[in-house]
């Protein structure tokens, strides 16, 4: 126990200071670049230094300072300097923005924000409501509705904010103990009771670090998936080293309250459980039995609640984004499947370490309990993203839950052949090229859109807060509801489905031909809840516009309907401004529009549709 609380604290620390020093290097290189490259420099001066010098100093702070943090060397002196280096940028460069973009600029890094992705923004809007005592509802007083996925994760965040304790960075240290208690764990069983990393252990901890979006979704996101990925991983683990049925039930539980696919993974953790203790003792007793009753219980009492309190067995987010289209998910999670390889393509080598190993113990009839455990594990792992149809993130989340015990189990595996340094030192160096962990590192994440649709919901709504009277703040429409609804002052509306109940539920199966994810929207639903402001298109503009621009993907998604004749009476394109205020233009209806007063002036502009 002593050795496992060691590495945990050991692994955690480390976890911590890598992430957030790889992160600050990435926002350091293209400052490098813009040294090196010479020419004339256009940058913040400080305090009278020069361009040039202030640039250089931000590349110290940025960039080689983070590298000293890594390795160890003048710690404290490196980390004054980054911090120093982000203090000038949030509190002088950036002194008259708004908080969010002082946040960006403090915590911003290569498209990465600690503010979380936009999805993670929705459960910030429940547990801000649950914490204030209005309870699981998106808008205050209105429909009761389960807009999120994890319950657990709620909660978890309704306590955080009912304490009073910062949410984003609570959460974000959270994901950071959940995952190193995790990974001391998967440590601690790779190596035995001992103190020293071995090479088996070196080898899982470097191959994990390169694996593209591992820190980002388990982490950064602040969604529930690094509480889901400990529960998974601890759930198997547990069952690996032969825990109490109680320890099992109980992380079974937990797992049934985190996400909806663990009612699978629940009963699968039960029969592989039950199945291990026959084939080790050739009986079944009664308490092996524990864990389906721990699990069936808590399953019942939540979807007796739900049909209580929300009137529907699983969460809204089923309803909105899983078609009942059985073949249509087969197809879209096969697709999935594919992409997960090609954007982790070193897991085609942990994968054929699996298999090649346990069908050749098939063969021989030497299977053993870990073994039995990894492949049904890997099983539900990719048959799930087949049952949903999967989702549309890049860097497939939806595996990155998984990875950390199908590689142990490739290790573990590979461990009994001969492996010599240089097979090692080869495995990470194509684990780090395959899966572009360099280019990744140095350039803008893949997941740079998510966090970005987050800054900037907040951003537009803190600005709607601004533009309009507090009496009179208009209900708006939204394509993305995170950050959105979460700094509004007035009603949002989802238009995708997500934290609206008649939308998702409107269409059992989703229409064919739209992006994953993006396809509950029904224009009849539409026109019976009529929003104030129509965010197809538009956002805030210094001069005066001429024209809405509406991108062709948001056109597709809300199914092409500004052009219908029905949708021209009740709407426009307005552009409107208030007083000295910045001009607003996007979709308003006409009754809006009309109970505006005079000290808003109003013009009605064109429609620019905006090929993809």
């Amino acid at each position: 126990m002593d050795a496992l609380l060691l590495r945990f604290a050991h692994l955690g620390l480390p976890l911590f200071r890598i992430a957030a020093s790889l992160m600050m290097m990435s926002h350091g290189f293209p400052k490098l670049m813009k040294l090196l490259a010479g020419g004339e420099i256009k940058f913040y001066d400080f305090i009278g230094m020069g361009a040039g010098i202030s640039l250089f100093l931000a590349v110290i702070g940025e960039f080689i300072a983070p590298i000293l943090i890594i390795v160890g060397y003048k710690t404290r002196y490196a980390a004054f300097l980054t911090a120093f280096t982000m203090g000038v940028a949030a509190f002088m460069v950036h002194a008259g923005d708004p908080f969010d973009e002082k946040e960006t600029a403090m915590w911003n890094a290569n498209g990465r924000s600690l503010i979380g992705v936009d999805d993670a923004n929705i459960y910030f809007v429940y547990m801000n409501h649950v914490a204030q005592g209005h309870g699981f509802v998106y808008n205050v007083g209105g429909e009761h509705v389960e807009g999120f996925t994890s319950l657990l994760w709620t909660i978890i965040g309704s306590i955080i904010m009912a304490v009073h304790l910062p949410l984003e960075m609570t959460l974000l240290l959270g994901n950071i103990l959940l995952l190193s208690y995790l990974l001391s764990r998967i440590w601690t069983f790779i190596d035995g009771d001992k103190h020293f990393i071995s090479w088996k252990s070196a080898l899982f901890l470097a191959v994990l670090s390169c694996i593209p979006g591992f820190i980002e979704w388990n982490i950064l996101s602040l969604l529930e998936t690094g509480l889901w990925t400990a529960l998974l991983g601890l759930l198997f683990l547990s069952i690996m080293e032969d825990a109490s049925h109680w320890i099992i039930g109980m992380l079974g539980s937990l797992l049934i309250l985190c996400r909806p696919e663990a009612m699978l993974w629940g009963y699968a953790a039960c029969f592989l459980s039950a199945f291990l203790h026959f084939r080790s003792t050739k009986k079944l007793p009664i308490h092996a039995s524990i864990p389906f009753l721990m699990i069936t219980i808590t399953l019942m009492g939540l979807i007796a609640w739900r049909l209580y309190y929300f009137g529907y067995p699983l969460p809204n987010t089923y309803y909105a984004k899983v078609s009942s289209d059985i073949v249509t998910n087969a197809v879209s999670g096969i697709k999935y499947i594919a992409k997960f390889f090609i954007q982790v393509p070193i897991m085609l080598i942990v994968m054929g370490l699996i298999v090649f190993d346990i069908l050749q113990s098939m063969k021989n009839k030497t299977m053993s309990s870990m073994q039995w455990i990894i492949l049904i594990f890997a099983k539900m792992l990719f048959i799930i993203p087949i049952v949903t149809g999967g989702d549309h993130f890049e860097l497939s989340r939806f595996f990155q839950s998984g990875i950390p015990l199908l590689l142990m189990g490739a290790i573990c595996i590979s461990s009994r052949w001969s492996m010599n340094r240089v097979f090692m030192i080869a495995f990470v160096f194509v684990s780090m090229v395959s899966s572009r962990w360099i280019i990744y590192a140095c350039t803008q994440t893949p997941l740079a859109h998510e966090w970005s649709i987050a800054q900037e919901g907040r951003l537009q709504s803190q600005a709607l807060n601004e533009f309009f009277t507090e009496d009179h703040l208009p209900v708006q429409g939204v394509l993305t509801a995170g950050g959105t609804a979460y700094t509004y002052h007035g009603t949002t509306i989802d238009l995708l489905g997500l934290n609206n109940v008649a939308m998702a539920h409107a269409e059992s199966v989703k229409q064919k031909g739209i992006m994953k994810n993006h396809a509950s929207f029904v224009p009849s639903i539409f026109y019976a809840q009529v929003p104030d402001l129509f965010w197809m298109g538009g956002g805030f503009s210094s001069k005066e516009p001429s024209a809405l621009d509406i991108h062709a993907f948001n056109a597709h998604i809300f199914h092409q309907i500004h052009r219908e004749e029905r949708f021209k009476k009740l709407y426009g394109a307005f552009a409107i401004q208030h007083g000295e205020e910045r001009w607003l233009m996007t979709f308003m209806s006409r009754r809006f529009i009309s109970s505006l007063d005079s000290t808003y002036r109003i013009k009605e502009i064109v429609v620019r549709e905006i090929p993809l």
